[in-house]
């Protein structure tokens, strides 16, 4: 069960986002004493014959690390936050009487993510089918190349090897075309050792 006081990193939704809006929010956010970092994808599209520009990956969340108990100090700013959102994921507590709450991830997951999505690789997809992205599959680590040590799901995509990366149920992202001898498999042991071991940077 989540607990307020300590620190994760957090998805939520920002309403009707544009380029300049998702950088003003980042902004706040980072220069916020309360958060300690906020994270959103952007890649390079041509937006003419003569000029590129950065745009999200994902148009409606961003990623943000802190507290819950701080996120929502932050949230009730609505000069400055109005828009941002709590993803909710089902759990139930009946001690607690809850039936949701706020979707996150470890920083092992996030590091990983992070390393996946921060820079531009033709080898990296977005996936749209998460009801097959998100469904379980065989743990494995990345044992070679750029993306050494990243932790996902085997799954083959339009009959390619890739390793994916779910983030609860609301998205995901995949490395393509891993020959077989680049990935290991992971016991569950192993997953929670190395979920537990990884620094938090």
């Amino acid at each position: 069960m989540l607990r307020e006081s300590d620190p994760h990193w957090f998805i939520m939704r920002i309403r009707n986002s544009s380029l300049s809006r998702l950088e003003t929010i980042m902004t706040r956010l980072n220069d916020d004493d309360d958060i300690d970092e906020a994270y959103a994808p952007l890649h390079f599209i041509k937006v003419s014959m003569t000029k590129m520009n950065f745009v999200p990956y994902l148009l409606n969340y961003i990623f943000v690390r802190s507290t819950l108990e701080k996120l929502k100090k932050v949230k009730s700013n609505h000069e400055y936050y109005e828009p941002l959102r709590f993803v909710m994921h089902p759990m139930y507590d009946e001690k607690l009487d809850k039936k949701s709450e706020a979707l996150y991830i470890s920083d092992k997951k996030m590091t990983d993510y992070k390393r996946v999505t921060a820079e531009e690789n033709e080898k990296v997809v977005f996936l749209d089918n998460m009801a097959y992205a998100c469904k379980p599959s065989q743990e494995v680590q990345i044992t070679e190349g750029p993306f050494i040590g990243i932790v996902g799901r085997i799954k083959r995509i339009k009959g390619n090897r890739c390793v994916v990366i779910p983030i609860g149920n609301e998205m995901a992202v995949a490395i393509r075309d891993l020959h077989r001898s680049h990935v290991r498999l992971l016991t569950e042991e192993e997953v929670r050792n190395i979920e537990q071991t990884i620094p938090i940077k």
